[in-house]
C-alpha cells in the first residue's frame, strides 16, 4: 500500500508541475508592477549580482578598520574576558593578526608594484607607483596605531 501511495504522489506531482510552472509564468508576466519579465535576469544582473559585500580584501575596497573603532572594540572584548590568561591569549592572537595583516599588505604592495612595472606609459606608470606608495604609507600608519593601541591595552 505504501508503494502505491508513493507512486500516486509522484505521479500527481509530475502531472501538476507543468501546470504550476505555466500558471506562475502567466501570473508573473500578466501582473503590472511585478517587474519580472523573461530574460530580465541576464539584463539586470551585473557581474557581481547576488554577491554580498564582504568584510575583507577587495570587497571592502581595501580599507582597514579605523584605529579609534579598533580601540573601542578591543576594549569591549577585553572587558568581557574574565581571567588574565584569557586576556593575554587574546592580545597575543591580535598581535599575530596584526603581523599577518602587515605581511599581507607588503605582499599586495609588491604585487601591485610588479603589475605597475608592466605599464607602458611612463606618466601613468609613475602616477600608479606614487599611489601605491601613498596607500602603503597610510596602511602602515594605521597598522602602527593599531599596534600601539594593543600595546597600551596590554600594559
Amino acid at each position: 500500500m505504501k508503494i502505491r501511495h508513493s507512486a500516486l504522489v509522484l505521479t500527481a506531482t509530475l502531472l501538476a508541475a507543468p501546470a504550476l510552472v505555466s500558471a506562475a509564468n502567466t501570473a508573473a508576466e500578466g501582473q503590472p508592477g511585478s517587474g519580472w519579465q523573461k530574460g530580465q535576469m541576464k539584463e539586470d544582473c551585473g557581474p557581481r549580482a547576488g554577491m554580498k559585500e564582504g568584510r575583507h580584501g577587495k570587497h571592502q575596497g581595501g580599507r582597514m578598520m579605523d584605529p579609534a573603532r579598533f580601540e573601542q572594540r578591543l576594549s569591549e572584548r577585553l572587558e568581557k574576558l574574565e581571567s588574565p590568561e584569557l586576556k593575554a591569549q587574546f592580545i597575543a592572537s591580535h598581535r599575530a593578526k596584526l603581523a599577518s595583516m602587515e605581511q599581507q599588505m607588503l605582499l599586495h604592495k609588491m604585487m601591485a608594484e610588479s603589475k605597475a612595472q608592466a605599464i607602458g606609459d611612463a606618466d601613468l606608470k609613475a602616477a600608479t607607483l606614487e599611489k601605491i606608495a601613498a596607500d602603503s604609507r597610510l596602511k602602515q600608519q594605521r597598522l602602527k596605531l593599531m599596534q600601539e593601541t594593543l600595546g597600551k591595552l596590554q600594559g
